[in-house]
């Protein structure tokens, strides 16, 4: 599709490109402009050019001999988390030493890598989605040194899963900086919060602001109507086509093509046939098309739209039950209909879509019944297939009906383990949602239940997290250790919610039904810490904990040198700030009750040592916030 009417974005992408590159001039002295990076954004509906433009891009840096990370959102692949940096980061995996990015990255690659695909331990801590973003900052920034010139470019960005979707708006105006090339193409009319937030973002950052395209003139659909007719062209065809296509390029592109098919030449004559061909119903008219081109060609494309990225020709066969013979025919009549890029061959190169919003059309226009078929057997295949990545089948998983498959409860547990290790919490939240429906053992429901709360506290949604803890303590099933979890997880979701009194009233009843004495001991700790927390009436006894016994001690006006003995006890038992569920509170404590004794170089070493520790984990939330701001306290 020619980029007519472009000529503002083709001159941003020509300096942007020669900035990068290094292409420039030589100055006075001989010498090339180092190379500068630069944020690209195109923004409009389906068929704008959005895609041609990324394409120009894709095009210029690689003459320029750069390297070239392209991936492009589906609406198929939201489900996974990450799935989006996974696809840009792919074709430099193999290349990629873990030593040598340990010791370049330091602590920042064991939050990095789970996101990024990268072989890692399972961390010890569950780290903050935020941190891992600001790690994926720091890995682009060192891909950008090591590969330049590097071009970072995705397109259909408002179809990105939203982990992805969530580093690109944090990632996207800090690019000016970094010596490598952004470019972005998305609809900022797609519904959704992230998209809102991302398209804010690029408006009131520091780079260019986006560039909205806009539809064709009635003097460039002539210039289209000319290059597909040979030369030949009509001002009433061309404002015809034009007002059937609302001057969408490649709307009009398609209808030339079917016109050209039909024998129809400009003419005003033409003008009634063409109104013929224009599509009523996009899905309707798609689905036609399909069948026209007969059954194989059918299944073939339904497979390709359900396996989205994973899609290569033998693979699609599998999945649509056709012989490789078949398959091959099939691909090559959708390659001449222009619905797919189609390899030759029968090898593993990919089987993409055109366009990449035609694999949305085609998914929609799969019954649904076929729909949920075809998730299950490329379930199925890509389980069976040596080699796969572990995971890769869990969002066809989510799309298959509930069946009470414990092996498939088991699969979608590990995959929201591996999310909320990578720092995708909401993926994680999505699998065991669906998880739940399967369902779970009556054994396993109150652990996937409380697995499912533990999600929705790191997607920040505490009150979501109060309805399945609630649950969760109502199964018969829920043990002793279960129970004391879920309490004392409930309780901090309650205070996320405004509902400290509530909190306190959850811990005191578990206080008063726990039979075992150290459980009971254990609750009694947690009560006297909220109630501390919370400026409530103190205990009558102090509690076990040794940072709970020295704000005990200062809340009692026990003497200075008490506090200070029991404070410096609770530093020797432990003081971690990122342990779940407390976390950054009990070191809190123990570093006021140094403040108030008049210690503050002894506070101000824990809290520097606390701080060191949220952003080794990459908690920058309200742990981080917490220690500087009293490390900050007069």
């Amino acid at each position: 599709m020619a980029l007519l009417e472009r000529e503002a974005e083709l001159t941003a992408v020509e300096h942007t490109v020669t900035a990068l590159c290094g292409t420039g001039a030589p100055d006075v002295d001989g010498r090339t402009a180092e190379r500068a990076g630069g944020l690209l954004a195109f923004t409009g509906a389906l068929g704008l050019g959005k895609t041609a433009l990324l394409r120009e891009i894709q095009a210029r840096v690689a003459a320029c001999g750069g390297t070239v990370l392209y991936a492009c959102g589906g609406e198929q692949e939201q489900e996974v988390g990450f799935h989006l940096v996974r696809r840009l980061l792919r074709p430099l995996l193999p290349a990629l030493d873990e030593r040598r990015l340990r010791a370049e990255l330091g602590s920042w690659y064991d939050l990095a890598a789970p996101a990024a695909g990268l072989p890692a331990p399972d961390p010890a801590v569950v780290p903050h989605p935020r941190g891992v973003r600001l790690a994926l900052d720091r890995l682009f920034a060192h891909l950008a040194e090591r590969h330049a010139p590097l071009a970072v470019l995705v397109d259909d960005v408002h179809w990105a899963d939203p982990a992805s979707l969530a580093w690109l708006t944090g990632f996207a105006p800090r690019v000016p900086e970094l010596p490598l090339l952004c470019a972005l193409g998305y609809d900022p009319r797609e519904p959704r919060p992230e998209v809102a937030a991302l398209h804010s973002a690029l408006e009131n950052g520091r780079a260019e602001p986006p560039y909205g395209l806009a539809e064709l003139s009635t003097d460039a659909v002539a210039e289209l109507v000319r290059g597909a007719c040979a030369g030949e062209t009509d001002t009433a065809f061309a404002q015809e086509c034009r007002k059937l296509t609302g001057g969408n390029p490649r709307a009009v592109t398609e209808l030339l093509h079917r016109a050209q098919a039909a024998g129809i030449r400009p003419h005003p004559d033409s003008r009634p046939r063409l109104a013929e061909l224009a599509p009523a119903s996009p899905d309707g008219e798609l689905l036609h098309r399909l069948e026209q081109l007969g059954p194989d060609c059918v299944r073939l494309s339904w497979a390709v739209a359900v396996l989205g990225a994973d899609a290569t020709l033998p693979f699609a066969a599998r999945v649509a039950g056709l012989r490789a013979e078949a398959a091959r025919g099939a691909a090559d009549r959708l390659r001449e209909a222009r619905m797919l890029d189609a390899p030759d061959g029968a090898g593993d190169a990919p089987l993409t879509f055109r366009h990449p919003a035609l694999a949305g059309e085609v998914y929609r226009a799969v019954p649904a019944g076929i729909c949920t078929a075809l998730h299950g057997q490329t379930a199925a295949a890509l389980a069976a297939a040596p080699g796969t990545p572990r995971g890769s089948s869990v969002r066809h998983l989510l799309e298959v009906h509930p069946d009470g498959d414990p092996v498939l409860v088991d699969e979608l547990r590990r995959a929201a383990h591996e999310y909320t290790r990578a720092g995708a919490p909401d993926a994680a939240y999505r699998c065991l949602g669906r998880a739940l429906r399967e369902p779970p053992t009556r054994r396993e429901r109150p652990d996937v239940l409380y697995e499912l709360a533990a999600a929705a506290f790191r997607s920040g949604a505490p009150a979501a997290t109060v309805h399945h803890l609630r649950a969760a303590l109502e199964e018969p099933a829920c043990d002793t250790e279960q129970r004391l979890r879920a309490v004392r997880l409930l309780v901090r979701a309650l205070s996320r919610t405004g509902c400290p009194e509530e909190a306190l009233r959850t811990l005191e009843a578990e206080v008063r039904r726990a039979t075992d004495p150290a459980d009971r001991e254990a609750l009694h700790a947690e009560l006297s810490l909220w109630r501390a927390l919370h400026s409530a009436a103190d205990d009558e006894r102090p509690p076990p904990v040794p940072a709970l016994r020295a704000w005990y001690a200062l809340r009692h006006g026990e003497p200075a040198d008490t506090v200070l003995r029991l404070a410096e006890d609770a530093v020797a038992a432990g003081l971690p700030w990122t342990d779940d569920p407390w976390g950054c509170e009990t070191p809190a404590l123990v570093v006021r009750a140094f403040l108030h004794c008049g210690r503050p170089d002894r506070a101000e070493h824990l809290l520097r040592q606390g701080i060191a520790a949220c952003e080794r984990v990459g908690l920058h939330g309200e742990h981080l916030a917490l220690a500087r701001a009293l490390l900050d306290r007069p």
